[in-house]
């Protein structure tokens, strides 16, 4: 065994208690910095296997705020189309979108039934 990990093993358990935090959820960021110029704003990235990230799971990662490395077993001009579409996907909307400003009371789940989210704007528009 490895002088390292004496004592350790694979199967130590870690218990924490479970206690509230002293700092409200939307204090906490997950982002980080992929390169210089590349931020991310959640910390995952999809491996660059041709049989894990095509441009398919590369927008789906980047509709998550990850990102998904194009694999290089392909040539350049293959490449690039999927590293275009990646970039040129939307998420489609399915239902209609629900608008309300902040100072709108909900009364209601029926009132933002035909959708999943509401959007919070300055203006409910």
């Amino acid at each position: 065994m490895d002088s390292r990990h004496r004592g350790y093993s694979t199967r130590d358990t870690l218990i924490r208690t479970m206690t509230l935090s002293s700092f409200p959820t939307d204090a906490v960021s997950l982002s980080t910095k992929l390169s210089r110029h590349v931020s991310l704003a959640t910390p995952c990235v999809s491996s660059p296997m041709d049989t894990v990230t095509e441009f398919s799971m590369a927008s789906a990662m980047a509709s998550l705020g990850a990102i998904g490395i194009i694999h290089s077993n392909t040539q350049a001009s293959n490449q690039a189309a999927m590293v275009g579409l990646a970039k040129s996907h939307k998420i489609p909307f399915n239902y209609e979108l629900v608008f309300k400003s902040p100072s709108d009371s909900i009364l209601s789940a029926e009132e933002f039934s035909s959708s999943p989210c509401i959007f919070v704007t300055e203006s409910g528009k």
